[in-house]
């Protein structure tokens, strides 16, 4: 009867982490049902299984460890007797990074297998796009309209999330089928391998007419790398001319992207940003001002590279701006030891995932690292949700794509 029950408890547990996973493509109102219940679940599990009795320190539960303590950091430079303005705001923003760095050290059940969580994010982003084409512009219009790319922007922001987010799912979906079928591609059904293999294709294309830069960059990247492994696997003399051709064809197709122009790049305001961020690590290099005063400096500081447009922009603004720099803004935070501790989580994984994760774990972690360049990742709302999922793909889930046998630890 209790094994009955623990059973119960873990697939429920599974299914809200599942559907967690599944609505971080869209705006966080949207997550936090699944966010509280995913928690909720798993802390009457970690109860019923006394998981604090089966713990053995290794290099998962170190990193695990660190990651907490990149989120416990704030504490210390906090004032507990004078109010503090931004500091309940930003912390509620990270407080998934505490919650799944405690799931990631006592471990997750047995039910949560790798490829639920690589198929979740490939059915999710596949289903968003077929929801704004086909339900929210219509096929025939999308088709026929010269301004699709206008067209599908504007009913995603709407209904769905920012280029950001948005692409960097399409990005891990990328990953994921690449991760899949090069893992599996001869126990995969064809009606599957044609799935995919649609599904890629479309998540292309969705990243070369979005408006986002980093995103369309990071996807095209990716693409031409995983062309390149399949290519140099089979003939590595072709390999090495796709090596040498691939980066002229990026250069020409990075330069033409929509957002790419001069002008744009001229008036793109997380210049005046990165600016006003880096006058303030100046003065504080070494252990930074914590998070509260870092965002009091930073909106003081940064009133002084803001162009006249946008301070008339962000006058009745009153949303948080932040440095839309996650090496930035850490080091503005908590100096150049928190830029270490972050610059620990974005590359430790990637020595201690198993050998068949290695490459995965590197191609989760690029779009993750290259998208902190253009805003704040770990410590922004969304971001530190799915950035928390990944590493529960690289370093806590039964690989069950691999066949067994196949998976060395290393």
């Amino acid at each position: 009867m209790k094994e009955k029950f623990i059973s119960t408890l873990n697939y429920f547990n599974l299914i809200w982490a599942l559907i967690l996973t599944a609505s971080s493509i869209y705006y966080y109102e949207f997550q936090r049902i699944p966010f509280y219940l995913f928690f909720i679940s798993y802390f009457l599990e970690f109860v019923v299984e006394r998981k604090w009795a089966t713990i053995q320190f290794d290099k998962k539960k170190l990193y695990f460890s660190v990651l907490a303590l990149f989120f416990l950091l704030a504490f210390f430079y906090h004032s507990y007797s004078t109010p503090e303005k931004y500091f309940d705001s930003l912390i509620t923003r990270r407080i998934a990074i505490l919650g799944f760095a405690i799931i990631g050290f006592f471990g997750v059940n047995n039910k949560f297998k790798l490829s639920y969580f690589l198929n979740t994010f490939i059915i999710s982003s596949i289903l968003a796009i077929l929801f704004l084409i086909f339900y929210r512009i219509g096929i025939v219009e999308f088709l026929s309209n010269p301004n699709r790319s206008v067209l599908f922007t504007t009913e995603r922001v709407i209904c769905i999330n920012r280029h950001m987010e948005f692409n960097l799912f399409l990005n891990i979906s990328l990953v994921s089928i690449w991760y899949i079928l090069t893992k599996s591609w001869t126990r995969t059904h064809w009606l599957k391998k044609t799935f995919y293999i649609t599904c890629a294709f479309i998540f292309t294309y969705i990243l070369i007419i979005s408006e986002g830069r980093s995103g369309f960059q990071t996807g095209i990247i990716l693409v031409a790398i995983f062309i390149f492994l399949e290519i140099w696997k089979r003939n590595k003399k072709l390999g090495i001319i796709v090596a040498l051709v691939a980066p002229v064809l990026l250069i020409v197709a990075i330069k033409h992207q929509q957002r790419m122009t001069d002008t744009d790049i001229k008036i793109e305001p997380r210049i005046y940003l990165w600016k006003a961020a880096l006058s303030l690590i100046k003065e504080k290099p070494i252990f930074g001002y914590g998070v509260n005063e870092a965002q009091v400096q930073f909106d003081t500081a940064r009133v002084k590279y803001q162009t006249t447009q946008f301070a008339e922009y962000w006058k009745y603004k009153v949303r948080i701006l932040h440095a839309h720099n996650q090496y930035l803004q850490t080091t503005l935070e908590f100096g150049i030891v928190g830029l270490l501790i972050l610059l620990f989580l974005y590359t430790y994984p990637i020595f201690i995932a198993d050998s068949n994760r290695t490459l995965l774990s590197i191609f989760f972690i690029i779009p993750c690292a290259y998208q902190s360049i253009f805003d704040v990742f770990i410590t922004g709302v969304n971001y530190a949700t799915i950035f928390c999922v990944l590493m529960l793909c690289i370093l806590s889930m039964e690989n069950n794509i691999v066949e067994r046998g196949a998976i060395k630890n290393k």
